[in-house]
């Protein structure tokens, strides 16, 4: 019998795009797995029928504590997260509410039920915004060894005002810890400020707080944890069953297919005279398949060993702007427009992941290509104008 059989796997924000793919995998790898969803952002349609399906929002710890007293949880992989990086700025106070906060009532029930594993889905917006070409492709060391004296985040506001910088850090500190002002085991250290001072979203900052949160779970309680961080995720199922669904994407390619069937405007295309092979910034590139084996293989790697790492998932082989514009173009047959305007202020030339730790220690490393998320996602999105909903292109 396979052992995975024994095995039950809670999902958190399982029904959302890259929990949906890691469920079936899960399944496919025969683990029994329960999804956690609030379905605020998540889709019931998206969920394997082979999964159970549990409605509840981890603000509510009761709900938790129900779904743990269920089911034997023997392990959790986490997805649940507000993850849009202009509504952060926006809304800063809704992301430590979800982000931290209901992430630590998960982590208070896993303890009061003896879970102790978690795989975290976690985003290369920990690492800030490096200028330094030699800072590329970015380790999973890079926060141990960059030590800001102010915190990098940029404009956004605060109960109205706009606020920016250490300011608005420091907001957003005084807001942790007056929440946790009861636990004394979650303060943060200097060297732990250090280290947030990094990010320039306040999704960044969250997430990374999350990473060093499970840190002091670690200490306190023995709970072991992998934090998985890749940056911008395309694609679909290859039979085009599962795919992004979300009200307002900001990846490339998801825009340009957007553009092509007329949900969204004309792109903008800012700057092509960067000192690339084509003018247009390097970035790294990951298919939900890919990410998909990758938590489960931190999962088993986690399980056997029971050691705490923070590890990359990239493909190590970052895409132009303008490689994945024709990479759309060529799975649509379609031309995009864009308008070339200038230079974001802060945009670095190349910003890709090292993902040689995932390689040595999962022995994972990713098998579709561009061209393969460029199919896979123009079948999803060509045939599914309106994400789930039933008024669908028949195919």
């Amino acid at each position: 019998m396979n052992k995975n059989k024994s095995l039950t796997i809670l999902v958190t924000g399982g029904a959302g795009y890259i929990g949906s793919f890691t469920v079936k995998e899960l399944l496919d790898q025969e683990y029994n797995v329960v999804v956690l969803d609030s379905l605020e952002n998540g889709h019931r349609e998206a969920v394997d029928q082979r999964a159970n399906l549990e409605i509840a929002d981890l603000s509510d710890k009761n709900a938790i504590t129900r779904v743990f007293d269920k089911y034997k949880i023997d392990a959790v992989i986490d997805f649940a997260a507000y993850l849009a990086v202009g509504e952060s700025m926006e809304k800063p106070e809704m992301y430590m509410k979800n982000n931290v906060e209901n992430f630590i009532n998960l982590l208070d029930v896993m303890v009061e039920k003896g879970c102790k594993h978690i795989i975290k889905s976690s985003t290369a917006s920990t690492y800030g915004n490096p200028l330094n070409e030699s800072d590329f492709p970015l380790k999973e060391n890079y926060q141990n060894c960059f030590k800001p004296e102010k915190s990098a985040l940029l404009p956004g506001k605060w109960e109205g005002k706009e606020v920016s910088g250490e300011e608005f850090f420091q907001k957003i500190i005084d807001y942790y810890n007056n929440a946790f002002s009861n636990r004394p085991e979650l303060t943060l250290t200097d060297a732990e400020m250090t280290k947030l001072r990094i990010p320039t979203s306040v999704y960044g900052l969250t997430k990374l707080l999350d990473e060093i949160i499970m840190n002091k779970y670690n200490k306190s309680s023995g709970i072991s944890y992998v934090p998985l961080r890749y940056f911008n995720v395309c694609g679909a199922a290859e039979d085009g069953s599962i795919g992004e669904d979300k009200p307002n994407p900001t990846t490339l390619m998801t825009v340009c297919f957007w553009s092509i069937i007329g949900k969204f405007s004309e792109l903008k295309l800012f700057g092509n005279d960067y000192p690339t092979k084509d003018g247009t910034c390097i970035r790294d590139y990951i298919h939900p398949l890919d990410l998909a084996t990758g938590h489960v293989a931190a999962l088993e790697y986690l399980l056997k060993e029971d050691k705490s790492e923070i590890i990359n998932l990239g493909s190590g082989e970052p895409y132009s702007v303008f490689e994945v514009i024709n990479a759309v173009e060529k799975a649509s047959g379609e031309k995009v427009k864009y308008e070339v305007v200038p230079r974001r202020s802060g945009d670095p030339v190349i910003s890709c992941s090292d993902p040689s730790k995932a390689k040595k220690l999962l022995n994972w490393e990713t098998k579709y290509t561009l061209t393969d998320m460029a199919e896979t996602a123009w079948k999803w999105h060509s045939n599914h104008p309106n994400g789930y909903l039933k008024n669908d292109v028949e195919n």
